[in-house]
Protein backbone atom coordinates (compact mmCIF):
# COMPACT_ATOMS: atom_id res chain seq x y z
CA UNK A 1 0.00 0.00 0.00
CA UNK A 2 1.43 3.36 -1.02
CA UNK A 3 1.27 5.91 1.78
CA UNK A 4 3.99 8.57 1.73
CA UNK A 5 5.42 9.84 5.02
CA UNK A 6 5.88 13.60 5.30
CA UNK A 7 8.12 15.50 7.72
CA UNK A 8 9.37 19.08 7.99
CA UNK A 9 12.82 20.36 8.89
CA UNK A 10 15.06 23.42 9.11
CA UNK A 11 18.77 23.65 9.95
CA UNK A 12 18.20 23.26 13.70
CA UNK A 13 16.35 19.97 13.29
CA UNK A 14 18.67 18.14 10.88
CA UNK A 15 19.94 15.70 13.51
CA UNK A 16 16.47 14.99 15.01
CA UNK A 17 15.09 14.43 11.50
CA UNK A 18 17.84 11.91 10.70
CA UNK A 19 17.15 10.15 14.03
CA UNK A 20 13.40 10.00 13.41
CA UNK A 21 13.91 8.58 9.91
CA UNK A 22 16.39 6.00 11.21
CA UNK A 23 13.94 4.89 13.89
CA UNK A 24 11.22 4.39 11.26
CA UNK A 25 13.28 2.11 9.01
CA UNK A 26 14.78 0.21 11.94
CA UNK A 27 11.32 -0.57 13.34
CA UNK A 28 10.00 -1.88 10.01
CA UNK A 29 9.24 -5.57 9.68
CA UNK A 30 9.13 -5.47 5.88
CA UNK A 31 11.89 -4.88 3.36
CA UNK A 32 9.67 -2.62 1.25
CA UNK A 33 11.36 0.82 1.15
CA UNK A 34 9.67 3.83 2.72
CA UNK A 35 8.80 6.92 0.72
CA UNK A 36 9.78 10.05 2.65
CA UNK A 37 8.88 13.58 1.59
CA UNK A 38 10.66 16.26 3.63
CA UNK A 39 9.53 19.89 3.59
CA UNK A 40 12.67 21.94 4.14
CA UNK A 41 13.52 25.55 4.87
CA UNK A 42 17.14 26.45 4.11
CA UNK A 43 18.66 22.98 4.50
CA UNK A 44 21.96 22.71 2.59
CA UNK A 45 22.67 19.99 0.05
CA UNK A 46 25.52 18.74 2.24
CA UNK A 47 23.20 18.23 5.22
CA UNK A 48 20.58 16.57 3.02
CA UNK A 49 23.17 14.04 1.82
CA UNK A 50 24.25 13.42 5.40
CA UNK A 51 20.66 12.73 6.47
CA UNK A 52 20.10 10.33 3.56
CA UNK A 53 23.39 8.57 4.33
CA UNK A 54 22.05 7.96 7.86
CA UNK A 55 19.66 5.34 6.46
CA UNK A 56 20.53 1.77 5.46
CA UNK A 57 21.00 1.36 1.72
CA UNK A 58 17.73 0.69 -0.08
CA UNK A 59 15.55 1.26 3.01
CA UNK A 60 13.95 4.51 1.82
CA UNK A 61 13.81 7.29 -0.72
CA UNK A 62 13.77 10.95 0.25
CA UNK A 63 12.16 13.69 -1.80
CA UNK A 64 13.34 17.12 -0.61
CA UNK A 65 10.78 19.90 -1.09
CA UNK A 66 11.93 23.47 -0.52
CA UNK A 67 9.01 25.49 0.89
CA UNK A 68 8.44 29.21 1.22
CA UNK A 69 7.42 30.02 4.80
CA UNK A 70 7.00 33.74 4.15
CA UNK A 71 3.22 33.36 4.50
CA UNK A 72 3.72 32.33 8.12
CA UNK A 73 6.28 34.94 9.24
CA UNK A 74 3.70 36.92 11.20
CA UNK A 75 2.53 33.92 13.20
CA UNK A 76 4.13 32.95 16.52
CA UNK A 77 5.54 29.68 17.81
CA UNK A 78 6.88 28.62 21.17
CA UNK A 79 10.62 29.22 21.47
CA UNK A 80 11.54 25.53 21.02
CA UNK A 81 9.26 25.00 18.01
CA UNK A 82 10.56 25.68 14.51
CA UNK A 83 8.65 27.80 12.00
CA UNK A 84 8.88 24.73 9.76
CA UNK A 85 5.93 23.37 11.74
CA UNK A 86 3.67 25.52 9.55
CA UNK A 87 4.85 23.66 6.44
CA UNK A 88 2.36 20.86 7.10
CA UNK A 89 -0.41 23.23 6.01
CA UNK A 90 1.17 23.06 2.54
CA UNK A 91 1.01 19.25 2.26
CA UNK A 92 -2.02 19.08 -0.09
CA UNK A 93 -0.14 21.22 -2.63
CA UNK A 94 2.78 18.83 -3.04
CA UNK A 95 0.92 15.65 -3.98
CA UNK A 96 -1.14 14.85 -7.08
CA UNK A 97 -4.77 13.76 -6.83
CA UNK A 98 -3.66 10.14 -7.30
CA UNK A 99 -2.21 10.13 -3.76
CA UNK A 100 -5.14 9.72 -1.38
CA UNK A 101 -3.45 9.41 2.02
CA UNK A 102 -0.22 10.56 3.71
CA UNK A 103 1.23 10.30 7.19
CA UNK A 104 2.71 13.45 8.72
CA UNK A 105 5.23 13.13 11.57
CA UNK A 106 6.98 15.78 13.62
CA UNK A 107 10.78 15.48 13.70
CA UNK A 108 10.94 15.09 17.48
CA UNK A 109 9.52 11.56 17.53
CA UNK A 110 11.00 8.09 17.80
CA UNK A 111 9.18 5.27 16.03
CA UNK A 112 9.43 2.04 18.01
CA UNK A 113 7.08 -0.22 16.03
CA UNK A 114 6.28 -0.98 12.40
CA UNK A 115 4.19 1.87 10.95
CA UNK A 116 2.32 -0.20 8.40
CA UNK A 117 -0.63 -0.92 10.72
CA UNK A 118 -1.04 2.82 11.22
CA UNK A 119 -0.68 3.55 7.50
CA UNK A 120 -3.43 1.03 6.72
CA UNK A 121 -5.93 2.62 9.17
CA UNK A 122 -9.35 3.33 7.65
CA UNK A 123 -10.21 6.96 8.41
CA UNK A 124 -13.89 6.26 7.67
CA UNK A 125 -14.44 9.49 5.78
CA UNK A 126 -12.72 11.72 8.32
CA UNK A 127 -10.15 14.33 7.32
CA UNK A 128 -7.41 13.14 9.67
CA UNK A 129 -6.60 10.50 12.24
CA UNK A 130 -4.86 11.81 15.36
CA UNK A 131 -4.34 11.22 19.08
CA UNK A 132 -6.14 13.17 21.78
CA UNK A 133 -3.83 15.75 23.39
CA UNK A 134 -3.32 16.02 27.13
CA UNK A 135 -4.67 19.58 26.93
CA UNK A 136 -8.10 18.22 26.02
CA UNK A 137 -9.08 17.34 29.60
CA UNK A 138 -7.96 20.78 30.81
CA UNK A 139 -10.04 22.42 28.09
CA UNK A 140 -13.10 20.39 29.03
CA UNK A 141 -12.75 21.19 32.75
CA UNK A 142 -11.90 24.82 31.93
CA UNK A 143 -8.72 24.66 34.04
CA UNK A 144 -6.43 25.68 31.17
CA UNK A 145 -5.60 29.37 31.35
CA UNK A 146 -3.95 29.62 27.94
CA UNK A 147 -6.18 30.95 25.12
CA UNK A 148 -6.33 27.60 23.32
CA UNK A 149 -9.40 27.34 21.05
CA UNK A 150 -12.36 25.47 22.51
CA UNK A 151 -13.22 22.58 20.22
CA UNK A 152 -15.20 19.35 20.54
CA UNK A 153 -12.01 17.31 21.11
CA UNK A 154 -8.45 18.68 20.95
CA UNK A 155 -5.81 16.54 19.20
CA UNK A 156 -2.03 16.67 19.08
CA UNK A 157 -0.66 17.59 15.66
CA UNK A 158 2.62 15.67 15.83
CA UNK A 159 1.22 12.54 14.17
CA UNK A 160 -1.46 13.06 11.53
CA UNK A 161 -2.82 10.43 9.16
CA UNK A 162 -4.33 12.62 6.44
CA UNK A 163 -7.01 11.87 3.85
CA UNK A 164 -5.89 14.36 1.20
CA UNK A 165 -9.15 14.28 -0.74
CA UNK A 166 -11.26 15.01 2.32
CA UNK A 167 -8.75 17.66 3.45
CA UNK A 168 -9.02 19.48 0.13
CA UNK A 169 -12.79 19.09 0.02
CA UNK A 170 -13.15 20.60 3.50
CA UNK A 171 -10.59 23.35 2.70
CA UNK A 172 -8.65 22.59 5.90
CA UNK A 173 -5.52 24.58 5.00
CA UNK A 174 -7.60 27.62 4.08
CA UNK A 175 -9.61 27.44 7.31
CA UNK A 176 -6.43 27.01 9.39
CA UNK A 177 -4.80 30.04 7.76
CA UNK A 178 -7.92 32.10 8.35
CA UNK A 179 -7.80 31.20 12.05
CA UNK A 180 -4.11 32.14 12.25
CA UNK A 181 -4.83 35.52 10.67
CA UNK A 182 -7.49 36.14 13.32
CA UNK A 183 -5.34 34.76 16.16
CA UNK A 184 -1.66 35.11 15.12
CA UNK A 185 -0.48 34.63 18.71
CA UNK A 186 -2.42 31.44 19.38
CA UNK A 187 -0.25 29.54 21.92
CA UNK A 188 0.10 26.30 19.97
CA UNK A 189 0.09 27.99 16.56
CA UNK A 190 -0.74 25.66 13.67
CA UNK A 191 -1.87 22.88 16.02
CA UNK A 192 -4.55 25.22 17.36
CA UNK A 193 -5.44 26.22 13.81
CA UNK A 194 -5.78 22.61 12.66
CA UNK A 195 -7.98 21.77 15.62
CA UNK A 196 -10.33 24.60 14.69
CA UNK A 197 -10.34 23.62 11.00
CA UNK A 198 -10.83 19.88 11.73
CA UNK A 199 -13.31 20.26 14.61
CA UNK A 200 -15.63 17.24 14.46
CA UNK A 201 -13.90 15.96 11.31
CA UNK A 202 -11.15 13.74 12.74
CA UNK A 203 -10.83 10.14 13.89
CA UNK A 204 -9.28 9.34 17.25
CA UNK A 205 -6.31 6.97 17.02
CA UNK A 206 -4.98 4.74 19.78
CA UNK A 207 -2.63 6.75 22.01
CA UNK A 208 0.22 4.31 21.29
CA UNK A 209 0.61 6.02 17.91
CA UNK A 210 1.56 9.31 19.57
CA UNK A 211 2.73 8.76 23.13
CA UNK A 212 3.11 12.30 24.46
CA UNK A 213 6.26 12.25 26.59
CA UNK A 214 5.47 15.25 28.79
CA UNK A 215 7.28 13.75 31.79
CA UNK A 216 11.02 13.89 31.12
CA UNK A 217 11.65 11.77 34.23
CA UNK A 218 9.76 8.76 32.81
CA UNK A 219 11.82 6.28 30.79
CA UNK A 220 9.39 5.14 28.08
CA UNK A 221 11.42 2.00 27.40
CA UNK A 222 10.12 0.69 30.73
CA UNK A 223 6.48 0.89 29.59
CA UNK A 224 4.94 -2.46 28.69
CA UNK A 225 1.71 -4.09 27.61
CA UNK A 226 -1.08 -1.74 26.59
CA UNK A 227 1.05 1.19 27.73
CA UNK A 228 3.95 0.38 25.40
CA UNK A 229 4.21 3.17 22.80
CA UNK A 230 4.66 2.66 19.06
CA UNK A 231 5.60 6.32 18.53
CA UNK A 232 7.13 8.48 21.26
CA UNK A 233 6.71 12.22 20.85
CA UNK A 234 8.99 14.49 22.90
CA UNK A 235 6.64 17.44 23.12
CA UNK A 236 8.25 19.85 25.58
CA UNK A 237 11.48 21.88 25.37
CA UNK A 238 13.20 19.17 27.46
CA UNK A 239 14.20 17.16 24.40
CA UNK A 240 16.24 14.00 25.10
CA UNK A 241 19.11 15.23 22.90
CA UNK A 242 19.55 18.33 25.10
CA UNK A 243 21.97 17.47 27.89
CA UNK A 244 20.77 20.27 30.18
CA UNK A 245 17.23 18.86 30.06
CA UNK A 246 18.22 15.76 32.10
CA UNK A 247 15.71 13.67 30.17
CA UNK A 248 15.35 10.03 31.28
CA UNK A 249 15.07 9.03 27.62
CA UNK A 250 18.48 10.40 26.64
CA UNK A 251 20.05 6.92 26.40
CA UNK A 252 17.15 5.55 24.34
CA UNK A 253 17.33 8.52 21.99
CA UNK A 254 21.09 8.26 21.66
CA UNK A 255 20.79 4.57 20.74
CA UNK A 256 19.05 5.69 17.52
CA UNK A 257 21.08 8.85 16.99
CA UNK A 258 24.31 6.86 17.16
CA UNK A 259 23.22 4.92 14.05
CA UNK A 260 22.98 8.11 11.99
CA UNK A 261 25.67 10.36 10.52
CA UNK A 262 25.00 12.75 13.44
CA UNK A 263 26.40 10.80 16.44
CA UNK A 264 27.62 12.62 19.52
CA UNK A 265 31.38 13.15 19.21
CA UNK A 266 33.91 14.02 21.90
CA UNK A 267 33.25 17.76 21.46
CA UNK A 268 29.50 17.20 21.85
CA UNK A 269 30.09 15.24 25.03
CA UNK A 270 32.33 17.98 26.42
CA UNK A 271 29.74 20.64 25.61
CA UNK A 272 27.04 18.46 27.19
CA UNK A 273 29.08 18.16 30.38
CA UNK A 274 29.49 21.96 30.50
CA UNK A 275 25.78 22.51 29.92
CA UNK A 276 24.86 20.04 32.64
CA UNK A 277 27.29 21.68 35.06
CA UNK A 278 25.98 25.16 34.29
CA UNK A 279 22.33 24.07 34.61
CA UNK A 280 23.07 22.56 38.01
CA UNK A 281 24.79 25.75 39.14
CA UNK A 282 21.80 27.82 38.03
CA UNK A 283 19.39 25.44 39.79
CA UNK A 284 21.45 25.72 42.99
CA UNK A 285 21.52 29.53 42.76
CA UNK A 286 17.77 29.70 42.17
CA UNK A 287 17.16 27.41 45.15
CA UNK A 288 19.37 29.64 47.32
CA UNK A 289 17.52 32.75 46.17
CA UNK A 290 14.22 31.06 46.93
CA UNK A 291 15.32 30.28 50.46
CA UNK A 292 16.69 33.75 51.10
CA UNK A 293 13.38 35.41 50.20
CA UNK A 294 11.16 33.29 52.41
CA UNK A 295 9.35 35.55 54.95
CA UNK A 296 10.73 33.64 57.92
CA UNK A 297 14.30 34.15 56.68
CA UNK A 298 14.07 37.93 56.26
CA UNK A 299 15.89 40.15 58.72
CA UNK A 300 14.95 43.77 59.54
CA UNK A 301 17.71 46.24 58.74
Amino acid sequence: MRCPIVLACDRRYAMPLATTLRSIVDAARSSEPFEFHVLVDGLSERIRRRIFASLPHGSASIRWIEVDLETFRGFSTLSYISKATYARLLIPRIFPDSVSKVLYLDSDVLVLDDLRALLATDLEGNVVGAVLDGLDSELKTQTLRLPVPRVQDYFNGGVLLIDLRQWRRAKISEAALEYLKRCPGSPFSDQDALNVACDGLWKRLDSRWNHLAYNEKLDVSELAGEHKPSIVHFTTWRKPWRAEASNANAALYDSFRSRTRFPRNSMDKMEDALRIGWSRIRAFQEARRGKSTRPGDMVDR
